[in-house]
């Protein structure tokens, strides 16, 4: 038995500070104990970017709105990555054997709850920039004051700062889906600006290339394909 939660602004805003703060590990398990309590959360094509914890003790799949049992013959996985606040797995699970019952309000909360998490990671992604960039000289100054190089941060800016006005007031359901598909788009645009600044060491394992990346694997399971 599970409980239907319906994020409110104080849930969504815990979510997007352990999403800035600590990583995308913590950030999915806040969101996970908010809106899907005790559940494997999977996206529409069964797929499923969660920390190994939940991925370890979940007994039942949501499926994209729907409850299910967990099956061991039906789940395969896929991989495994080391990240800053922890290490997330991606599971593929069967989508044969949905339940009945639609839980509109956990999809609704929970599809909300992911443009904030993924918006934190994304200003992390872009005050790492800032740290890096700033710490980089070129001849008598900062290649953070270099004016492509603060161009590109300011796009950055841009990118979250609308995607925050967008965001802010909005209850679960508010927006529509393809709202919020869009704004998936924006932020993982403002990631790949930002990472291609931080040259070859925003590709490193385990560094915010790779967090950057998993981000938007995250929006790719749980973003409806026709949205």
């Amino acid at each position: 038995m599970t409980t239907s939660v319906r994020a409110g602004a104080d849930h969504l805003a815990r979510c997007h500070r352990a999403a800035r703060d600590e990583g995308l590990a913590p950030a999915l398990t806040v969101l996970r104990a908010l809106v899907l309590p005790g559940l494997l959360p999977c996206g529409p094509g069964g797929h499923a970017v969660v920390p190994q914890e939940v991925a370890a003790g979940a007994h039942r799949v949501w499926l994209d709105g729907v409850t299910a049992a967990r099956s061991a013959d039906e789940e395969s996985a896929v991989d495994s990555i080391d990240l800053p606040g922890g290490t997330v797995v991606l599971l593929r699970h069967g989508t044969g054997s949905r339940g009945a019952d639609v839980h509109a309000d956990q999809r609704a909360s929970w599809s909300l709850g992911l443009v904030w998490l993924r918006l934190g990671l994304s200003e992390a992604l872009r005050e790492t920039c800032m740290r890096y960039l700033n710490g980089r000289r070129t001849g008598s100054t900062t290649v953070l004051q270099q004016q492509m190089v603060k161009s590109a941060v300011a796009d950055g800016l841009i990118e979250h700062l609308e995607v925050r006005a967008v965001l802010t007031g909005a209850g679960a359901g508010d927006l529509p889906e393809v709202v919020l598909a869009h704004l998936h788009t924006r932020v993982t645009a403002a990631d790949r600006l930002l990472v291609n600044l931080l040259g070859a060491s925003g590709y490193l394992t385990g560094g915010p290339g790779q967090a950057a990346h998993v981000s938007e694997l995250v929006a790719e399971a749980y973003v409806r394909a026709e949205s």
